[in-house]
């Protein structure tokens, strides 16, 4: 009796949907300082935008002269980002800090202060992407910082520098990098004639602006600027060069560098263990990247983690576990658990099981958590058997010449859900 009551039965349905940052609006936030503040960037950013179509919503906060060390106990800086759930928040540093060692930077060294301010990020919404706003050297390098660090005497020394500590503020911080500063590279070196400064060798001018804000859209959209009709009066055919360099630069051979689509590779997996105490049931979530999650347990719905639930009597009841991951994807797992007191004290474990890619156009493989043998049923979806085999750890089936549709999967009696496109 005790061994029926323990059979559990359990689906898993897979619904995926795009990345957040296709949705109808875009919602940034900008944090930096003059840099970012020149010409009004944010708003050039959403021109461009606009100018493809698409919507942005921003605001921003860019005091002169500030840095992440200011940024991070600002009441202004917090309040803004407490302000919304952004899908993107744009973080830009002091424009030398980034270049200069730890021992010469002291307490105003960047990788604390941006961890800080991710935290602070996260901590409001928890699906919020962070963008680096990598910078650029200075034209004729950092005079006032030569002495102490040779490799900031040059422009490209420094930018060397600036990009190094952007990519590494990326990885530390789990976060993405915008490489303006690499955009400004190209175009110096292959059109020196072009000017991106303003007088002062350092803050950028209309020219260096449009190229940041076109570097800053490739990021954000995964896709070249190419076509906007905004150029903020610039001549159409530089426009269009400070498009295409973006492009090239965001988007070409050094795409991974910038970890630009770090959210979109990551899958949710549902899955979960529970413990049995009389008619009380404690369960553990053991989702992989999950965000968040949402429990429907016999038809009372908590967003807890880890739940516990009080059932009326013994018997077999419906559990759904729906889980969220920041890219869009969504799954959802069923299970039939059953219920009594002669099973109290014990840990019952659904069988792990994960199909992949799903959806698919051709080859579907199936792993599992253990190396017992089972035999796989393909169905349609009116459960008709289009041919059963046996596996252990992993097979592989090629759905190539089946009709696009859905499909049942049996593994050892338990059905999954695939959709063939």
């Amino acid at each position: 009796m005790k061994r029926e009551l323990n059979l559990i039965l359990f689906t898993f349905s897979f619904v995926i949907f795009v990345c957040h940052l296709s949705y109808a609006q875009t919602k940034v936030l900008f944090i930096g300082n003059s840099y970012t503040g020149a010409n009004n960037l944010p708003l050039l950013v959403s021109e461009i935008a606009a100018g493809k179509g698409e919507e942005i919503t921003y605001d921003s906060y860019t005091p002169g002269g500030y840095h992440w060390r200011l940024h991070k106990d600002n009441a202004t800086t917090i309040g803004k980002i407490d302000s919304e759930n952004w899908d993107l928040v744009v973080l830009q540093q002091q424009s030398q800090i980034p270049s200069l060692p730890e021992e010469i930077t002291g307490e105003d060294h960047s990788n604390p202060h941006a961890t800080a301010i991710c935290d602070t990020i996260r901590s409001n919404f928890d699906c919020t992407d962070i963008i680096f706003f990598m910078t650029w050297g200075r034209k004729n390098g950092d005079d006032y910082y030569c002495d102490f660090h040779p490799p900031v005497c040059t422009y490209d020394g420094m930018q060397t520098e600036l990009r190094n500590a952007y990519v590494n503020f990326a990885i530390e911080n789990d976060a993405s990098v915008s490489p303006v500063g690499e955009a400004w590279r190209y175009v110096i070196n292959d059109s020196p004639e072009i000017e991106l400064y303003t007088g002062d060798e350092s803050h950028p001018n209309i020219n260096g602006s449009y190229l940041a804000a076109c570097v800053m859209y490739a990021t954000i959209y995964r896709e070249s600027p190419l076509g906007t009709t905004y150029t903020a009066s610039l001549d159409a055919d530089l426009a269009e060069y400070f498009q295409t360099v973006a492009a090239t630069v965001v988007l070409g051979e050094e795409f991974d560098v910038w970890r630009i689509d770090t959210y979109d590779e990551v899958d949710a997996i549902a899955n979960f263990d529970y413990y049995i105490d009389d008619l009380t049931v404690n369960f553990e979530n053991l989702s992989e990247h999950a965000t968040s999650w949402e429990w429907n347990i016999d038809g009372t719905i908590y967003i807890e983690e880890n739940p516990s639930h009080t059932f009326p009597s013994s018997g077999i009841y419906e559990v759904i576990l729906t889980v969220y991951v920041c890219n869009g994807d969504v799954q959802e797992m069923t299970a039939s658990i059953a219920v009594t007191s002669d099973l109290s004290n014990e840990k019952h474990s659904l069988a792990r099981v994960e199909l992949y890619p799903n959806p698919t156009v051709s080859n579907l493989t199936i792993q599992t958590s253990d190396n017992q043998q089972k035999e796989i049923v393909l169905m349609d979806k009116h459960g008709k058997i289009l041919f059963k085999h046996f596996m252990k750890e992993s097979s592989t089936i090629d759905l190539s010449n089946y009709e696009n549709g859905i499909y049942l999967i049996t593994v050892s009696g338990v059905h999954y859900r695939v959709l063939k496109q």
